[in-house]
């Protein structure tokens, strides 16, 4: 990976809006990689920014392209279009690559020509970008060939996976009408059809919201992820069954974290309503924790 021929083999695609000191953060962490030979290797889609975020991109000599279309599949899809290298990946605007990023993933699909993809690991990270031990998925070891259904129990975030562009082209890009988890979406598609290499490595930072009630509006707006079932992709009924009961598991958790956190600065009210998300979104994980729930309950009623 010596000669610029090979390192401008990666395209960087980074959708953004209203996020111009993140995707400060971000840009600069992508060129940091030996892999980038030159700017224009990263695109910046700002969908209809109203802040610094152009002059962010310009700044660091990125291809830059300002769109109105409100639709993160959109924007990715529109970055896409841009892209003539043979291998992808995108990055949300509010994470960042950790060194070393990409070329794991890039030494696995050069050395497996049928895989779709290479996938590696996060980290997750505090809302200042402290990394947090310990946090990391998908934990390893980390399933490789043709493997919907475990793919399926244990997604990667987006800014560890390579793809190869042609693959995302053959499954029709980022779905616009799925709002959220399209990316798990997009990778599920492929891997019903294609084999994919899971590499033991540790790549990004995955930016967490801290505790708050807007992070409960977030999360509950996108609620119905719970009941997400792919189908047609080799998805059957216990692998759907055990991703539901996961997800139903990591929201009411996080619901019962926002209304910890709405109590200790005396939102009262707000816990109250994290805490009946919690409820509402998994009936037998309150139930199987009614500690925590009645302590909770009673810390914000008094």
């Amino acid at each position: 990976m010596s000669t610029s021929g090979v390192l401008e083999k990666i395209s960087v695609v980074i959708p953004t809006r209203d996020r111009a000191r993140l995707v400060d953060v971000a840009i600069t962490s992508v060129l940091a990689s030996p892999l980038i030979a030159t700017p224009r290797q990263i695109t910046v889609i700002d969908d209809d920014s109203h802040d610094d975020t152009q002059m962010v991109a310009l700044k660091h000599g990125v291809q830059y392209r300002r769109v109105i279309l409100h639709n993160i599949s959109l924007a990715r899809n529109a970055g896409l279009a841009l892209v003539q290298s043979p291998y992808v990946t995108f990055l949300d605007s509010d994470d960042a690559w950790l060194p070393g990023n990409m070329e794991p993933q890039l030494a696995a699909l050069e050395g497996n020509p049928k895989a779709a993809f290479a996938y590696a690991i996060a980290r997750c990270a505090t809302q200042d970008f402290q990394p947090i031990p310990e946090a990391i998925f998908p934990r390893p070891p980390l399933p490789s060939g043709v493997v919907p259904e475990q793919l399926h129990l244990r997604y990667p975030q987006l800014g560890v996976v390579l793809l190869r562009r042609e693959a995302v082209v053959e499954a029709g890009g980022f779905d616009p009408r799925i709002v959220y988890h399209q990316d798990g979406d997009l990778l599920i598609r492929i891997a019903a059809r294609h084999a994919i290499v899971g590499v033991n490595f540790v790549g990004m930072l995955f930016r967490l919201r801290d505790p708050s009630r807007t992070r409960s509006d977030y999360h509950w707006g996108h609620r119905e992820v719970k009941n997400w079932w792919p189908r047609g992709v080799g998805i059957g009924v216990s692998t759907a069954a055990r991703l539901m009961i996961k997800t139903r598991s990591l929201f009411f958790h996080r619901f019962c974290e926002d209304s910890a956190a709405c109590i200790a600065r005396g939102q009262r009210k707000d816990a109250l309503v994290c805490l009946s998300r919690a409820l509402r979104v998994s009936p037998a994980h309150a139930v199987r924790h009614y500690r925590k729930m009645s302590s909770l309950l009673l810390r914000s009623l008094h």
